[in-house]
This record gives structure tokens, C-alpha cells and sequence, in this order.
């Protein structure tokens, strides 16, 4: 966000602002009106950058793939003691919880016809279907499958944009608990695959963006969990600019393909690791 700090003070019927001096010259009324429009200028630029509001779509968007999403790792599941992490059985670990499961699950053929506010706590669901996650929606009903070979599977064809009347959204919700042995650890939630990009809100807050479908997608949960039920949202598009990127033989399906899991780690822990030859 764009911060202006200016003093302001009038005299005498003058005004004096220091980075617009020659203002002084010019009357009263086309001084106000000059000032009142550096101001809506400064406003509209301001609001088009607060996060959440898109000047862009990013799922068009070629210079973002992620909003506070972590960087890549290698996936690793803590574990209570070394034998169990011998073992590698990630749901034996008491810090591991999977989400797969039925979701609810409502389905547009394009973005505007999506139900914006489904996030938010309040919304009500009760009449939406369910979809087992993970699993491609075109194999449960919603939508078609598209094959295509050496053609970009959408016809108008203007990388990175989408064609906004032909762009299914997926919006997934359901409810989940923190474990009790999770307190003062850090908590995340792991996409192993999303096709093609998708935002996730927790609690009625967005938390994050990310595109990449072959790809994990991890964020931190922390702040934004709470005893009790804690609500997901999860917003997929099935094309991005991405898509132009992933073009290939083979069958183009979406939405939450693979598993979905929560984890947790101490504070302080080994995020990542590699090794330098000599």
C-alpha cells in the first residue's frame, strides 16, 4: 500500500504544501479540486494493491504463482520417537492428521457464477452436494473430461489469459479440529495436488494462493486456527495461465486430486535439508 505523509496547513486563506508549492498561485476552488483528485488518485492506486483485491486475476496473472504459500521442501512428517520415524508410516505419527474424506462441493461453469461468499462462517451449504477428496470433479459429474494431444485445450488461445466464460470453479468447504497435543507447535495444511489453481481461507480468512498442479502447495495455519471447529475453504479454478505451461498429452480433469493433511511441527524444527558434494 502506497503511504503518502504530507503536513497540510492552511494560512490565511493559503495553502502550503511543500511538494506542490506552486499551488499557492492558483485560486481557491481549482486548488481543492486539484487536491481532492491527487487523493482519489492515490486512493484507487492504494486499494488495487491490498491483498484480495485483484487489478489482475492470479490465475492470470504470469508473475505470481503464490501467495503466502511456503517455499518448496522436502516433505517430511514429524514423529514422537525415533522408532516410529524408522517406520514412516505417517498416520501412525500423533502429529499427522489426514483430511481426505467427503467435502462439500459446489460447482460453476464459470467464475462469475461462483458463490463469492461461501468462505465466510455464516454461509450457508446445507443444500450442497458432497465430493470425495481427493478425486478429479469431472469423474463425479461436474463438467467434461478434455483430451487433446499438441492443441492448448481452450480455443481462444492469448497467454496469460483465461477465457472468462469458460473457466469451471470447484468450492470445497468442511470442518476440522486441532488434536489437543498440538498446542505451541506450528500447523500446517498440505495440498499434494491441486489442478489447476486454487485459494484457501480458514476461519473467513484468506490465507493464500497457489498454482502449479503437479506440484505440492503448503501453508502455515497458526494464526489462523482456534479451539474447537476451525472451517476450510478452498477455491479451484480449472485453467490458469499455467495451464499453458502444463499443456501436454494427456486428459485434462481438476480440482483436489490428491491427499489433503494437516501436521505439525515445534517451533524450531528442520525445515528443509540438502547435501554439497566437494
Amino acid at each position: 500500500m502506497l503511504m503518502l505523509n504530507v503536513n497540510l496547513l492552511f494560512k490565511n486563506d493559503r495553502i502550503e504544501f511543500p511538494f506542490l508549492a506552486y499551488l499557492i498561485f492558483l485560486n481557491k476552488t481549482l486548488r481543492i479540486l486539484i487536491f481532492v483528485s491527487i487523493l482519489i488518485t492515490l486512493s484507487l492506486y492504494s486499494s488495487s494493491n491490498v491483498y484480495g483485491q485483484e487489478s489482475v486475476h492470479n490465475w492470470e496473472n504470469s508473475e505470481i504463482f503464490g501467495i503466502n504459500k511456503e517455499e518448496a521442501h522436502s516433505t517430511a512428517i514429524p514423529f514422537a520417537t525415533f522408532e516410529e520415524a524408522k517406520e514412516a508410516e505417517w498416520k501412525r505419527s500423533p502429529y499427522y492428521k489426514l483430511l481426505n474424506g467427503n467435502w462439500k462441493f459446489n460447482w460453476v461453469p464459470k467464475p462469475a457464477d461462483r458463490p463469492e461468499n461461501f468462505y465466510k462462517i455464516g454461509y450457508d451449504i446445507s443444500e450442497w452436494n458432497e465430493i470425495p477428496v481427493p478425486s478429479n470433479w469431472q469423474m463425479n459429474g461436474y463438467g467434461i473430461p478434455i483430451y487433446v494431444n499438441v492443441k492448448f485445450p481452450f480455443v481462444i488461445v492469448d497467454p496469460p489469459n483465461i477465457p472468462h466464460d469458460n473457466n469451471p470453479v470447484g468450492s470445497y468447504r468442511r470442518d476440522f479440529t486441532i488434536p489437543d497435543n498440538w498446542d505451541d507447535r506450528e500447523i500446517f495444511i498440505h495440498f499434494a495436488g491441486v489442478k489447476s489453481a486454487f485459494y484457501i481461507w480458514v476461519n473467513g480468512e484468506k490465507v493464500g494462493y497457489s498454482q502449479g498442479s503437479m506440484t505440492p502447495a503448503e501453508f502455515n495455519l497458526t494464526s489462523y486456527l482456534k479451539k474447537g471447529k476451525n472451517v476450510l475453504a478452498v477455491e479451484v479454478y480449472r485453467w490458469s495461465d499455467g495451464s499453458y505451461i502444463e499443456d501436454q498429452d494427456m486428459w485434462r480433469l481438476s480440482g483436489i486430486y490428491r491427499a489433503v493433511f494437516l501436521f505439525s511441527t515445534p517451533k524450531i524444527h528442520i525445515r528443509d535439508f540438502f547435501i554439497k558434494t566437494d
